[in-house]
Order: C-alpha cells, then sequence, then structure tokens
C-alpha cells in the first residue's frame, strides 16, 4: 500500500500542476502568490492537506516526486492534458483495477531496460495498426488466455516459429 500512497500523491501533485493553469486558460507564468490568490479556500485547504501528506513521504520519495513534477513542468499543453486525461481514467477504476494496475506497474518496472524498451517499441507497434488488425490480435489473444496450460504447448509444439527458441 506504500507504493499505492506515493502513486496518489504523485496523480495529486500532477494534477494541481496541470489543471490550475488548463482551469484559468494559462501556461505556468503566474507566481506562487498568484495561483494562491486564485484558489478557492477549498482548493487551498486541499491543498494544505495534500502537503501534509507529502511530508509524510520519506525524502527519497519526495525527491521522486519534485523530479516528475519538474518534467511535468517540462511538457507541452498537450503532454500535460494527455497526463490529465490519463488521471480521470485511472481514477475511474475500481481499487482492484487500480491496484492490478499498479502491479503490473511494478512488474514492468522490474524488467531490465532493454526489455521496457522492447516492449514500449512493441506498444507503439500495436497502437499504430488499423482498429480492425488491433481489433483481431486482441480477440486471438482473449482467445489464447481461455486454452489450458496443455492446449498452449500443444499449438507451441506444432509451429515451430513461435516457440522461444527460435527468437
Amino acid at each position: 500500500m506504500k507504493l499505492h500512497r506515493i502513486i496518489q500523491t504523485s496523480i495529486i501533485f500532477v494534477t494541481m500542476t496541470i489543471a490550475l493553469p488548463i482551469a484559468y486558460g494559462q501556461e505556468d507564468t503566474a507566481t506562487p502568490d498568484e495561483e494562491w490568490n486564485r484558489m478557492t479556500p477549498e482548493q487551498r485547504q486541499t491543498l494544505r492537506d495534500h502537503y501534509r501528506e507529502f511530508k509524510k513521504l520519506t525524502p527519497e520519495q519526495q525527491q521522486e516526486l519534485r523530479d516528475r513534477l519538474k518534467q511535468l513542468r517540462e511538457m507541452n499543453r498537450e503532454e500535460r492534458q494527455k497526463i490529465l486525461e490519463s488521471y480521470g481514467l485511472y481514477r475511474k477504476l475500481t481499487p482492484q483495477q487500480q491496484e492490478r494496475l499498479e502491479n503490473n506497474y511494478k512488474r514492468f518496472k522490474s524488467l531490465p531496460k532493454w526489455r521496457q524498451q522492447q516492449l514500449r517499441n512493441q506498444y507503439r507497434r500495436f497502437m499504430q495498426m488499423p482498429p480492425e488488425r488491433r481489433a483481431r490480435m486482441l480477440e486471438n489473444f482473449r482467445r489464447w488466455q481461455e486454452l489450458t496450460p496443455e492446449q498452449r504447448d500443444n499449438i507451441l509444439s506444432q509451429t515451430p516459429s513461435a516457440t522461444p527458441q527460435s527468437k
């Protein structure tokens, strides 16, 4: 649950950093005092609460958030908007779906860098496919997942090009 708290705090900072300039129709040109003065009392209280949560994090976790905030501020408006949209989708997930996503992320981050890059490239190629082909691939994957391990082994033994040794 420690990771969950870190992710939630990260998302809160990202949201505040993105939402305030977007809400006021501008880039990050306002000073902190100007930003504070434009906030409603409720927004100020929320920010105070989140700051208290931030102070509970370890120095390493705080630094990670600062680094991510720096990255965020270097992004253009469209990139930040995409992150905000992703955050909105994340918030709509059930706690179980969020936990699954977090576990998948941890598993991904535990992979060697070369494998992470390989998976990113595969995903990019997948997203560039025509929608009909992507739908076919997803349907084939769903059907593959429904097979028993024995059925999968049988299929793999019949198609040498699909075996891991031939890659």
